[in-house]
């Protein structure tokens, strides 16, 4: 249990939470926003115990998400289309239709 190994499984969950928007199931951003909420407090409680600056971090952080959060919702439709034209077309027949 290396850092790079914890950092490798907030990627995995990343990745989870962009397979939610091509494969439009929100399970996998629920999940996937855990994983990478469970990464942040390990964190903030292991590595950065004692920085005194990373609670603002943390802070915008969490505004941006939130504000990425609204921008998605607006723009949704357009963020699945332009993510659908960069995948290859085999890989594109296998996505569900609407």
């Amino acid at each position: 249990s290396n850092e790079f190994q914890k950092f490798l499984y907030c990627l995995i969950n990343l990745g989870l939470m962009l397979l939610s928007v091509l494969l439009k199931r929100k399970v996998f951003i629920v999940f996937g926003g855990m994983g990478v909420f469970s990464y942040l407090g390990h964190l903030a409680y292991s590595v950065f115990q004692n920085a005194v600056l990373f609670p603002f971090a943390l802070t915008v952080l969490g505004i941006s998400m939130i504000y990425l959060g609204t921008l998605y919702q607006r723009n949704s439709r357009n963020i699945e289309l332009f993510l659908e034209r960069l995948l290859p077309d085999t890989v594109r027949r296998l996505l569900p239709r609407e």
